[in-house]
């Protein structure tokens, strides 16, 4: 059983770093979760990724000004759910003005238990209301959702070109 692994996992797309206080991210937040040892070998096995609001320094819990929208989620791969792929998180939206980071914090779980087994921090993201209506996506941005469109987690070609009007 591979619960004893730590993952390492990383942002295949940034949260915008400003953004007006409550109004959703443009497009979803991803997460890569690179493969670690033999951690499909259990069936009953499922790594999930939650996403959290923190503060600009990381540390204090931001809780009472929760972000919204898909802040739960399955770590998908081509094949399905899975231990290493990527968590898509949608219409993420934080309500309050401030300086908060993201941390996506992976959970590895079977019958038996719920284990923490990585985390990855945004950069700053800047709420106010200065901050443009919409965050259309970067060409940067697009060609890694261009990529990501036959991984699984829900991304369309249809999405990108919405996203891309935003």
């Amino acid at each position: 059983m591979a619960l004893g692994l730590e993952y390492s996992p990383t942002f295949a797309i940034e949260p915008p770093t400003s953004i007006r206080p409550g109004v959703a991210f443009s497009f979803p937040i991803v997460v890569a979760v690179p493969p670690v040892g033999n951690a499909g070998n259990d069936p009953e096995q499922q790594l999930g990724a939650i996403v959290l609001l923190r503060d600009e320094t990381g540390g204090d819990s931001a809780a009472a000004l929760a972000a919204t929208g898909t802040a739960a989620t399955s770590v998908c791969n081509r094949t399905g759910n899975s231990t290493s792929g990527y968590a898509a998180f949608r219409r993420l939206t934080i309500n309050s003005p401030g300086k908060y980071r993201l941390r996506v914090m992976l959970c590895l779980s079977n019958a038996r238990e719920v284990l923490v087994k990585g985390s990855v921090d945004s950069k700053v993201i800047h709420v106010h209301a200065g901050a443009a209506a919409s965050q259309p996506p970067t060409s940067s941005q697009i060609a890694k959702l261009q990529a990501l469109v036959p991984e699984n987690i829900g991304i369309s070609q249809a999405d990108i070109a919405a996203w891309q009007q935003a």
